[in-house]
């Protein structure tokens, strides 16, 4: 662990500086907040023996200051699927790093369909 710095009113050299941490956990919520931002995506929730099994839901590997995401969504039909899925890709990559600080370079998406939007169906 660093020693403290004296505040002096001077930056500190980049070597002295503290440093971000990001733990994968705390990505992961970042990650699936991100995703409702998408519109469409909807909030699924279930749980089995205590595993969580809602969507969305994220996986996400950290190596370092890059990480890798796979993520599950649910909308309802219809759906253009590979638009959502293009969305929600691009909306991870930007708004989940620029609010991490973690670059993401590559997000996984598999969307789920799950029941109907009714101002829609008709």
């Amino acid at each position: 662990m660093a020693e403290p710095t004296e505040v002096t009113g001077e930056v500190a050299v980049p070597e002295a500086r503290g440093q971000l941490s990001v733990r994968a956990h705390a990505l992961q919520h970042i990650v699936e907040s991100v995703a409702l931002e998408v519109p469409r995506v909807r909030r699924t929730s279930g749980a089995l023996a205590g595993v969580r099994s809602g969507t969305p839901h994220a996986s996400v590997h950290v190596r370092g200051t890059t990480a890798r995401v796979s993520l599950d969504v649910a909308v309802a039909w219809p759906a253009r699927v590979s638009e959502i899925a293009a969305q929600v890709r691009d909306t991870v990559l930007d708004r989940a790093s620029e609010l991490s600080g973690v670059r993401i370079t590559a997000v996984d998406v598999t969307v789920t369909v799950s029941g109907i939007d009714e101002r829609r169906a008709s």
